[in-house]
């Protein structure tokens, strides 16, 4: 019995740590760090997953939004083609 719940505590502790991890790369600082052109891998890498993915096509273009969430603010990259053409939003 206890050593499921050191096992429930060690996993707890390690999803506070992921989370917390994923929401400190949410900041104005590395928004302004992606770029019109970067790939959705590139702003993975400086926003981390998003909370939220929609995609479409149209016309032989591959348009996808990365949506972040963080409390009350939304932010928002737009990608065509696996490139970014816009972003909307900010962390405040």
């Amino acid at each position: 019995m206890k050593t499921k719940n050191v096992i429930r505590g060690i996993f707890l502790a390690g999803a506070c740590m992921l989370l917390a991890a994923c929401a400190g790369k949410l900041n104005n600082d590395n928004l302004l760090k992606v770029k019109n052109g970067m790939t959705e891998a590139q702003v993975k890498e400086i926003l981390g997953s998003p909370t939220k993915i929609d995609t479409g096509d149209v016309l032989g273009l591959h348009g996808s939004t990365f949506i972040y969430e963080k409390g009350k603010t939304t932010v928002q990259v737009h990608f065509i083609n696996d490139s970014v053409v816009a972003k909307s939003g900010n962390f405040e």
